[in-house]
């Protein structure tokens, strides 16, 4: 694979003090989704929402990237040509089944989009076949997801990339690759970070996660007021921000309207440490320059 950082469309993934922010559409309880299966939406609020979360992240430096979840091959279809009219923004593929996300890579080759799409994700689950639709239609990016219940802790996570997964991801023709440490709960946040350092120390991938997967679930078992969950879900974005995510899956796309200004401040203050320090090298760009200017 190509060394870091490494370009999906307009958003670099491995650039230092710049995690790409992902934010889903079309998950199960979207409401902006009348149809599951045909993948009927309301075209006016999914631009709507787009709109607001590219508006942010121009405004405070943050790349942002869409993560499309669909249920079935006609509904990712859907989707994605949509998507193509409405953004041209980076879009990882992620529907819940193989013959699914197949249809978006399809699509995304078809319309001639794949150089912005990646898939997420691929892991020691997906097949053979699904890899070589993956090669096939030109699909040159994926998340690499390492949830799995034999590799909890980093250095069995470093075993399962180098025992398998990135030499069939380079057989697939994939060029760039981000590493998925997973999160299950709140303290597996804590081997996330830890996951983080040790791939990225030895393997050089970027690398991270999704907090929301965790800041939610107390929520959708009632424990929890939304307020709540989405305190807890900056908390633990801060906490892989300040252990070198190069992500963050931060859960719903209109979640944008809190998260990027949180995100933002956090990576500000890490590069004004880092210019304390003699680092020049952060660009005008920067969340320090373009964002927290305009807090003082």
């Amino acid at each position: 694979m190509r060394p870091p950082p490494y370009a999906l469309g307009s958003v670099l993934f491995g650039a230092t003090g710049k995690p790409v922010l992902i934010g889903s559409l079309f998950y199960k309880g979207d409401r902006k989704v009348s149809d599951h299966q045909s993948g009927d939406v309301d075209r006016k609020k999914v631009e709507d929402e787009l709109e607001a979360a590219e508006r942010i992240a121009r405004r405070v430096g943050l790349p942002h990237a869409i993560d499309v979840i669909a249920e079935t091959p006609e509904a990712m279809s859907r989707y994605i040509s949509m998507l193509a009219d409405m953004t041209d923004g980076s879009i990882l593929i992620g529907g819940l089944n193989e013959e699914t996300r197949v249809s978006g890579y399809t699509m995304a080759s078809e319309i001639g989009i794949g150089e912005r799409c990646g898939v997420n994700s691929v892991s020691t689950c997906t097949s053979e076949a699904e890899f070589s639709e993956i090669r096939s239609n030109k699909i040159r990016f994926a998340i690499i997801q390492t949830m799995d219940p034999s590799s909890v802790y980093p250095e069995e996570k470093l075993a399962l990339l180098k025992n398998g997964i990135l030499s069939k991801c380079e057989e697939a023709g994939i060029e760039g690759g981000a590493v998925d440490v997973g999160i299950i709960d709140f303290t597996s946040t804590h081997l996330a970070v830890e996951s983080m350092k040790a791939i990225r120390k030895e393997l050089g991938l970027p690398c991270g996660c999704a907090p929301s997967n965790a800041a939610y679930q107390p929520m959708l078992k009632k424990k929890i007021t939304r307020k709540s969950a989405r305190a807890i879900n900056v908390a633990l974005n801060t906490m892989v921000q300040l252990g070198g995510a190069d992500f963050i899956i931060y859960g719903p796309l209109k979640a944008s309207t809190y998260i990027f200004e949180a995100v933002a401040i956090v990576e500000a203050i890490k590069a004004y440490g880092a210019r304390l320090s003699g680092d020049r090298t952060i660009g005008k760009d920067h969340p320090l320059f373009k964002f927290l200017p305009r807090l003082g």
